[in-house]
């Protein structure tokens, strides 16, 4: 059976580079796998761009680590992105020649919903999507044996990432 919402999520850093981007992607898409989730090729490709998409947001706008974490709960996947900066994200309309600016668009397009709130740390920008439990018979992996010494325990301060930024 999944693991509900009031579980610990599975939590991850993310460097402050861009580069961390695709393995912050496959870490979310392995998590949701290893809760035996049902992920379709079309679930999967969503749930990989809107997480590459606010991560990305969030080490652009700050330049410095994000957390990044995943929690399964009814019929939702949620990914949450904390980071330092404490202005709330928002949606807006890119012009047909900007090169970016269409990403939280995208979330918003794409995700079932999606938001952004303040933090201790700063902010946390989320979105979740719709997915089906496991197939009846089969066992999605616990916490432990899907974590194992992967999951790194989260405690993300603004002072701790402000002295991270501005060592870098």
């Amino acid at each position: 059976m999944p693991r509900p919402f009031g579980d610990s999520p599975y939590a991850f850093t993310v460097p402050p580079s861009v580069s961390a981007v695709p393995a912050a992607r496959d870490r979310v898409v392995q998590r949701a796998q290893r809760l035996g989730l049902v992920l379709d090729e079309e679930l999967t490709s969503d749930l990989r761009l809107l997480t590459g998409e606010v991560v990305a947001n969030s080490i652009t706008h700050t330049q410095a680590a994000c957390v990044v974490s995943v929690r399964y709960f009814g019929d939702r996947l949620r990914v949450e992105v904390t980071d330092v900066d404490p202005t709330l994200v928002r949606s807006s309309q890119a012009e047909a020649m900007d090169e970016s600016g269409r990403g939280l668009f995208l979330v918003a397009a794409l995700a079932t919903e999606w938001g952004s709130q303040p933090c201790a740390a700063g902010k946390k920008t989320w979105f979740e999507l719709a997915v089906s439990a496991p197939v009846v018979g089969t066992t999605a992996i616990t916490a432990s044996q899907a974590d194992g010494s992967a999951v790194e325990a989260m405690s993300i301060t603004r002072a701790d990432l402000r002295m991270e930024h501005q060592a870098s």
